[in-house]
C-alpha cells in the first residue's frame, strides 16, 4: 500500500528565511506536514509520499514531492526540510519532475494537475462523511494548509473523490495527517 498526501498551500515560492519560517509564507506548516507524513520517531515511512503545491510567489505554482521510499539525508526537523524546499525552488523548471536529491523532486505541476493524475481520492474536510476506516488500497489524501483549499480546487477534487471528516473539530493540518496514518495503521 502506498499512501499519498497532496497539500494545497499558500506557501511562497520566493526566497525565505529558514530561521523565521512562520514569517516566510507559512513554510513552517509545510515543514510540519512533511514531518507528520513521512517520519515515525526515528524512522521514515517507506510507504508514503507527500506532495505540497506552493501557490504564492513569483514562481507559483511549484509542486515538491517527498518519497519516503527513496529519502536519504534529510533530518526530521523543520529547518532541514526548509533547506530542501529552498533547494527544490532553485531547481524547478517545468511540469516534468526534476530530481533535487534522493527522494525529493520538483515540478511546476498545479494542484489541478495532481488531482487529475490521482486515484482513490479522499478530501480531508470537516464537512465530509465521518470516517474511522479507509477502504482504498492506495489512498490519496487531499488537504489544505491553515487557509484551506480554495473552493474551485475543492470542487474539482470532489468530482474525483469524496470528502471525509476525522471529527467535528478543526485540527491543524499536520494533526490530520497523523490521524489518517493512525487509522490506516490499525
Amino acid at each position: 500500500m502506498t499512501r499519498t498526501f497532496i497539500m494545497y498551500s499558500v506557501g511562497t515560492t520566493d526566497d525565505f528565511n529558514t530561521e523565521r519560517l512562520y514569517e516566510s509564507g507559512r513554510i513552517d506548516i509545510v515543514c510540519r506536514c512533511t514531518l507528520a507524513s513521512l517520519w515515525i520517531s526515528e524512522s521514515i515511512r517507506k510507504d508514503t509520499r507527500f506532495i505540497v503545491v506552493l501557490n504564492s510567489g513569483k514562481k507559483a505554482p511549484v509542486s515538491i514531492k517527498f518519497d519516503g521510499n527513496k529519502i536519504v539525508g534529510i533530518e526530521p526537523s523543520e529547518n532541514s526540510i526548509a533547506l530542501v524546499i529552498k533547494k527544490a525552488l532553485s531547481s524547478v523548471k517545468d511540469k516534468e519532475w526534476i530530481n533535487v536529491q534522493s527522494g525529493v523532486s520538483v515540478s511546476r505541476r498545479s494542484f489541478q494537475d495532481l488531482v487529475k493524475e490521482s486515484k482513490n481520492i479522499y478530501i480531508l474536510s470537516q464537512k465530509g462523511r465521518r470516517v474511522s476506516t479507509f477502504s482504498s488500497k492506495d489512498p490519496t489524501f487531499i488537504l489544505g494548509d491553515n487557509k484551506g483549499i480554495p473552493k474551485n480546487e475543492e470542487i474539482l477534487a470532489s468530482k474525483k473523490g469524496e470528502r471525509v471528516s476525522l471529527g467535528n473539530k478543526t485540527y491543524l493540518a499536520f494533526s490530520v495527517i497523523s490521524v489518517a496514518h493512525w487509522i490506516l495503521d490499525q
